[in-house]
C-alpha cells in the first residue's frame, strides 16, 4: 500500500488579531502584535500495514490495513507575529509538533511470505509555517486567506527491531480561506471564534524503494477554535495592550489514500485537538 501521509496545516491562527483589533483600537493606523500560543493537544492519526493471505480463488495475495491510533499528548508553543494597518492585517506564525504512536499487534510480511505479528511505534515530527493576509469587515468580524508550508517526517521501530528506521518524509503546500470573529460577552470579556478550510498539495518521499521514490496526493483541511479573551492591560489612550485568551482548538486533514493491493481509494484522517492558551502584546 502506498501511504498517502498528510500533515495538518493550520494557517488561521488569528484569534489574537481579532481580539487585539476589537479591544485595542488605537489612534495610529498601524499596529504590531507579538505573542505565543501554548497548545496542549492529543493527536489521532493512522498506521498502515500489510499482511499475506489468499483470495477467494485461493491465489496468494498481499492485503493491507489502516489502524487509527492515538498518539502521546504533547504541549507545543507557537510564536506569532502580526501587523495591522487600518482594516488590513498580515500575520506570520510557526509551530513544531511531535508524538509517538504505538500499537501492540502490527502485521509484517516476512521474506518467506508469512505473517509476523509484532509491536510497532511510529514517531511523527512536524513543522508548520504560514503567512496570512486578512481584512476586518467590521470591528468584530474578519476574513482571511493564507499560504501554508509544512514538513513532516515519520520514523518507525518494531518490537523485533527497536532501532528507528526512516519511513516517509511529507511536504505540503496549501492555499486556505478562513474567517475570525470576536464578540462581547460581559464588560471586557469577549468570545472569539475562528474557522478555516482549503485544499493542500502533498508530496511524499519514501525511505523504502519498494514504495517508489516519491508520490503526490491531495488533502482537504479543516480548522476551528473557540474561546474567551480578556485584556489584562491597556495603555494610556489605548496605545498598547496585552490580551490573554483560553480556548479549544482542533485541526483535521483528510487525505486521499490509495491501496495497491486491491486498487482501492481511501480517505485518511489526521486530527490534532486540545486546550490552547494565548498571550499577545499589541502596540
Amino acid at each position: 500500500m502506498r501511504v498517502r501521509k498528510a500533515v495538518a496545516v493550520a494557517p488561521f491562527v488569528l484569534s489574537f488579531i481579532a481580539c487585539s483589533v476589537a479591544q485595542a483600537q488605537t489612534s495610529s493606523p498601524t499596529r504590531f502584535t507579538i505573542g505565543a500560543k501554548v497548545w496542549h493537544a492529543s493527536w489521532l492519526s493512522y498506521l498502515p500495514a500489510t499482511f499475506a493471505g489468499v483470495s477467494p480463488s485461493g491465489a496468494p495475495v498481499i492485503g493491507d490495513t489502516v489502524n487509527a491510533v492515538e498518539g502521546t499528548e504533547r504541549t507545543s508553543v507557537l510564536p506569532q507575529l502580526a501587523i495591522g494597518h487600518g482594516k488590513f492585517f498580515v500575520s506570520l506564525n510557526h509551530g513544531e509538533f511531535k508524538s509517538d504512536f504505538r500499537v501492540n499487534t502490527s502485521p509484517l510480511v516476512t521474506p518467506s511470505g508469512q505473517n509476523l505479528i509484532t509491536s510497532r511505534t511510529d514517531h511523527f515530527k512536524r513543522r508548520e509555517s504560514d503567512l496570512t493576509a486578512g481584512y476586518m469587515v467590521t470591528p468584530e468580524i474578519g476574513i482571511a486567506i493564507g499560504y501554508k508550508d509544512a514538513t513532516e517526517t515519520r520514523d518507525t521501530s518494531l518490537g523485533i527491531a527497536p532501532q528507528r528506521t526512516p519511513l516517509v518524509r511529507t511536504t505540503a503546500k496549501g492555499l486556505l480561506l478562513g474567517a475570525v470573529g470576536s464578540f462581547a460577552v460581559s464588560d471586557k470579556l469577549r468570545m472569539y471564534v475562528q474557522a478555516g478550510y482549503g485544499p493542500a498539495k502533498l508530496k511524499l518521499r519514501f525511505a523504502d524503494p519498494a514504495f517508489g521514490s516519491s508520490a503526490k496526493t491531495d488533502g482537504r483541511y479543516i480548522i476551528g477554535e473557540v474561546g474567551l479573551s480578556y485584556p489584562i492591560y491597556t495603555g494610556v489612550n489605548g496605545t498598547s495592550a496585552a490580551t490573554a485568551a483560553i480556548g479549544y482548538r482542533t485541526q483535521t486533514v483528510k487525505t486521499e489514500g490509495y491501496a495497491d493491493a486491491f486498487q482501492e481509494n481511501r480517505d485518511l484522517r489526521d486530527v490534532r485537538d486540545g486546550l490552547v492558551v494565548t498571550l499577545n502584546f499589541t502596540i
